[in-house]
């Protein structure tokens, strides 16, 4: 059994995170977190601090998942500080903790695939291809060895048995993330 652990889920929207993140959970039967569960009905005029306020939210209920000693997955955009929080979260609760950052190397691929999720009847929130452009802008790049780097443009079977690994596995070395402790403001993530 894998020791209690936190697992985030980054990047940009389309880029396979929930599926990612989905299967882990039912394979390893652990709780699942999402952004979009806890954005609710995001208004129009939704801005950085609707959603600095719906991460802290996120990651208030994966402590508590970590506070009865249950490993959890978080799955969100993790712009750059909420990752930081994320990391702080697991040391407080002596969890392990796993990033894995989510990407699509062919833009022209992750552009079709954000249109056809925009397109599905049961998706009509989905952001656009503009809005991820705009998002993308200030997006912090992850750095190498800092998480497990995770290209869609895999099959998602190699996709998903890398993740798993990873996540399970008991000799991953990963870099600290560094971002100074005065920079760090719970709930502002945007700043």
């Amino acid at each position: 059994m894998p020791p209690l652990t936190l697992v985030i889920f980054s990047g940009l929207p389309g880029v396979g995170k929930s599926t990612l993140a989905g299967q882990l959970a039912r394979d390893l039967h652990w709780p699942l977190l999402c952004i979009d569960d806890v954005a609710g009905n995001v208004p129009a005029n939704a801005d950085y601090h609707f959603w600095d306020e719906k991460v802290l939210v996120l990651l208030r209920l994966a402590e508590a998942q970590l506070e009865v000693d249950l490993s959890v997955i978080a799955d969100s955009v993790f712009m750059g500080a909420d990752r930081v929080h994320a990391q702080q979260l697991a040391q407080t609760h002596k969890a392990v903790f796993r990033p894995v950052y989510c990407f699509v190397s062919d833009e022209s691929v992750w552009e079709r695939r954000v249109a056809q999720r925009a397109e599905a009847p049961q998706n009509p929130a989905a952001a656009t291809w503009a809005r991820i452009q705009h998002q993308g802008e200030y997006f912090h790049k992850w750095e190498p060895d800092t998480a497990l780097f995770v290209d869609a443009m895999q099959p998602l079977e190699q996709n998903q048995a890398a993740v798993r690994e990873y996540v399970t596995g008991q000799d991953i070395q990963l870099k600290a993330l560094d971002i100074p402790a005065a920079g760090l403001k719970k709930g502002e993530y945007h700043v």
